[in-house]
Parts: structure tokens; sequence; C-alpha cells
């Protein structure tokens, strides 16, 4: 459909139409001053309850929101810390453990058990050497010296085999065996002396054919040596052969648990 406006104060043709008329009859001009005034005042009206708006939601809403977040973010902090604090704790306690543990094995490893330093020196004891005294003398002597190449640890014992032999060749002999001993430091044995003298019985009797009479002389010895510093690792089957079998058997449940 279309409607027709007609303004009739702007039609030629009617008696009282003068163009003055017309003007006056036309759309009127806003003055623009008052429209910037007006929107001025709007504005200015909008901007404080925008304002407001968007402290209340801060308030309310966004600020809340982020207090709680920041809670809870806290909250896994401090349940962190404590679990890290626990676990340097049993780290620690590990730590202590690992060192004892370790101290242990070292000293099963360390050992020298004399039943088999013992039995060494009886099997490598020549026919014609007899062993009277075997003592363990303080490991500062300068009789016996470390042996070159040794570790830098503490002295190790001094020990102080005396007896008697037939001739100075079975003398020779029984130290000669002691150096080749895996237990002993073979640069660290020494003969301190070799004397000859009366056998130490003097005299043995005998009944019918026979003999009475003195016996021969002898050579009195001292022989020292160091015992060598080695692991009872080292030397297991050696030390499992000469009968230590407390510590061998100590050693190889520590071997089979992987501790060594």
């Amino acid at each position: 459909m279309y409607s027709i406006d007609i303004n009739f104060l702007k039609d030629p043709g009617r008696a009282d139409y003068t163009p003055e008329a017309a003007a006056a009859a036309g759309p009127k001009m806003e003055i623009p001053g008052k429209a910037a005034l007006i929107a001025g005042a709007a504005v200015g009206l909008a901007f404080p309850l925008l304002v407001g708006a968007a402290w209340v939601y801060f308030d309310r809403i966004e600020n809340p929101r982020l207090e709680a977040e920041r809670d809870e973010l806290q909250r896994d902090l401090d349940a962190y810390l404590a679990k890290q604090q626990e676990f340097e704790a049993i780290q620690a306690e590990i730590g202590q453990i690992d060192r004892q543990t370790k101290a242990l094995v070292t000293v099963f490893d360390r050992l020298k058990p004399w039943s088999a330093l013992l039995q060494d020196l009886r099997d490598r004891t020549p026919a014609g050497v007899r062993i009277d005294a075997i003592a363990q003398l303080d490991p500062e002597d300068s009789s016996a010296p470390a042996e070159e190449g040794a570790t830098g640890g503490p002295p190790t014992s001094i020990i102080s085999i005396k007896g008697i032999a037939g001739s100075f060749n079975d003398v020779n002999d029984l130290m000669l065996a002691v150096q080749e001993s895996p237990f002993f430091q073979s640069a660290s044995t020494r003969l301190i002396s070799a004397t000859l003298t009366d056998h130490p019985s003097n005299q043995v009797e005998a009944t019918e054919t026979r003999f009475e009479g003195d016996l021969g002389e002898v050579v009195e010895y001292e022989i020292r040596t160091r015992i060598a510093d080695f692991s009872a690792t080292e030397l297991l089957s050696e030390l499992r052969r000469k009968g230590a079998l407390g510590l061998t058997n100590r050693i190889q449940q520590l071997q089979n648990q992987g501790v060594l």
C-alpha cells in the first residue's frame, strides 16, 4: 500500500500560497550545540553507571572467585611442601641406612680371619721347620715396613713368627713361603733373626736299641711380616679353602643380595 503525504501549505495552486509561507511551513533545523550538550549529559550519566556496574561485578563475582582459586592453590602448595619435607626426611633416613649398611659390609669385607691365616701358615711350613709362637705386634713397628703401593689406610697388623728349624735353608724356605702367601705382604716380610743354638729340648732318652744322647743344633728364627690389605671378596675362594666358612658364607649372602 502507498500513503500519500500532501502538504497543502506548499501547493502553488492555493490562493494564499507564497514562497515565504512555504519556507515557514518546511522542517525546522535543530541547533547543533544543544545536541552535543544532550549527548555529553547522556555519556556523563552512563559512565558512573558503567563504573558502578564494573565495581559490583569485580567485588561480588570476580574477586571472590580469584580469592577462592588463590586459597585452593595455597592449600595445594602447603600440601606439596609437607610432602616434600616428608620425602626429604625419608631420603635422609634412606641415606643413613645406606651408609650404615656400607659400613657394616665394609667391616665384613675387611675382616682378616685368623683361622684362615694360621691354616695358611701351617700349609706353607716346610717339613724341617717348627713354628712355636705367632704374635701380633704394634703396627708402627719399623722392622716390617709397609708394602710399596699399599693403600693409604691405617697400617696393617705386624705378625711375628718364631720357632726353630733344622737349618738356615729351612728358615729361608719358610720366609719365601710366607712371601708367596696372599694373606701377607711380600715386601714387608723380613728375617729378623736366625741363630744357631742347641735344641730347646736339650736331651732325649731312648730305650733298648734306641739311642740316648744330645739333640743336634737347631736354628732359632724370627720372621716378621704384615697382614695383606686384602678384602674378603678378593680372596673368597682362598678363604673357603682355608676353613673360614663363617665369613665366606656371610660374604656370599651379601653378594646374593646385591650389597657387594
